[in-house]
């Protein structure tokens, strides 16, 4: 134990300070999203696009992701990629209209792509099987410290310096980070079948993908997949700053105040269900009672007038918790898939996660748009719509996920060979 506690602790140190950068990028325009659309002129339609074209491209690129990881291995894949996102940060900081921002967020996405499903790649072949998901959960934990730099941070930042030269502060810190992980990340321990695999041919290659997608128990969790993260993000992630500013009135650094609560309490969120997932053996009644509180606090938060700001931040601050409950997932997935194809595996069921949070955030500036006023805000039965119709992607996720088996029963009827 204690030596896969020294190295859990080297491993999971590494991996979330390369994951913080990919952090940051997905939250960075939340609390920045007003300042952005007055200085360029953008519409909540093209911010809902901006701000979702990051998780378009992460997850198209999942699965080239997953065929990288199988063949090249996590650390050459992270790094590789890792230094688009410098790219593109670097384009986003000089960007002047929405189609140099949006195509500059699509490099970002791209870049950050691998670094989630190589860490949870690398620490499938280096730690037990059995703390997936609580090492999982503290890799997610940690690296979130780039949510919260994201919030009050970056307000505060935002003041001083102006968002654009936050960005260009974001792209040196992550060519730091890329230099770190190079250095300090290996793919397997020495012995590991990864380093005696024999490397397949294209049409192998794609075959695996194949068998992935027709797994009957991969789509059933690749439906809840979707909507969690896309959930969260949806709120946290982009239009929470803008429900703050259109029907409370708050600034910025009072908007990132309350970001930040709701990022520390995704972070804690992470960290509560990773734990569950140790403790109990029934992930679906898990997943259940989680979607079933996300959903109830959507429609609290649909229902709600307008009340004091401690008391609606409470129920952000609850629905942000309650909701980041996908580690759970990601581990049920993880469990299903043998290891000729867990590269392939788990990049492609997260393709659901950053799908579904373009999807749910585009979403939410096509609602948001049609309710408009003269001033240029939204009014309060735009949100109200948005989070009814999050509650309602929930539900109907639920449902179909609830016909999936339990990690045991599924892991004997895994597509074994590509």
């Amino acid at each position: 134990m204690k030596s896969e506690t020294t190295t859990a602790l080297k491993i999971i140190t590494t991996l979330s300070i390369v994951y913080l950068a990919s952090n940051f990028y997905r939250s960075s325009i939340a609390v920045i999203a007003p300042n952005m659309m007055d200085e360029i002129g953008l519409s909540h339609e093209q911010l809902g696009i901006v701000g979702g074209i990051f998780f378009i491209a992460f997850a198209f690129f999942q699965v080239p992701v997953g065929i990288f990881l199988d063949r090249y291995g996590p650390r050459k894949t992270i790094c590789g990629l890792m230094l688009i996102a410098v790219i593109g940060s670097s384009g986003f900081a000089i960007a002047s209209d929405f189609l140099e921002l949006a195509a500059a967020r699509f490099l970002i996405g791209v870049g950050c792509a691998p670094v989630l499903m190589g860490s949870l790649v690398i620490i499938s072949r280096w730690l037990s099987a059995e703390r997936f998901a609580f090492y999982a959960s503290l890799i997610v934990g940690m690296g979130g410290l780039g949510n919260i730099l994201a919030t009050t941070p970056t307000a505060w930042l935002t003041d001083l310096i102006g968002w654009r030269d936050v960005f260009w502060i974001a792209s040196l810190m992550t060519a730091m980070s890329i230099i770190f992980g190079y250095l300090i990340i290996k793919d397997a321990p020495k012995g590991h079948a990864f380093h005696n695999r024999e490397v397949e041919s294209m049409k192998e290659t794609i075959g695996g993908v194949l068998k992935i997608i027709k797994y009957r128990q991969f789509q059933y969790i690749f439906a809840i997949n979707l909507v969690i993260y896309g959930t969260i993000m949806a709120i946290v992630g982009l239009w929470g700053g803008n429900y703050l500013r259109d029907i409370y009135g708050l600034d910025l650094a009072e908007r990132g105040n309350i970001l930040f609560w709701m990022t520390i309490a995704v972070i804690g969120g992470n960290f509560f269900y990773g734990y569950l997932d140790g403790i109990f053996r029934a992930r679906k009644h898990l997943v259940a009672a989680a979607a079933v509180t996300t959903i109830i606090l959507l429609i609290i938060l649909a229902l709600l007038p307008v009340v004091r700001v401690w008391q609606i931040s409470t129920v952000l601050i609850l629905f942000s918790f309650f909701g980041s409950y996908g580690v759970v997932i990601m581990s049920h997935g993880r469990s299903i898939f043998p290891e000729k194809l867990l590269g392939r595996g788990i990049a492609t069921l997260n393709t659901a996660v950053f799908l579904g949070v373009f999807l749910l955030q585009s979403m939410g500036g096509f609602i948001i748009g049609q309710f408009v006023k003269s001033d240029g805000t939204a009014s309060i039965d735009a949100y109200r719509v948005f989070y009814f119709s999050l509650a309602a992607i929930v539900a109907i996720a639920l449902i179909i996920y609830s016909r999936s088996e339990e990690s045991k029963k599924a892991k004997n009827k895994a597509p074994e060979t590509a």
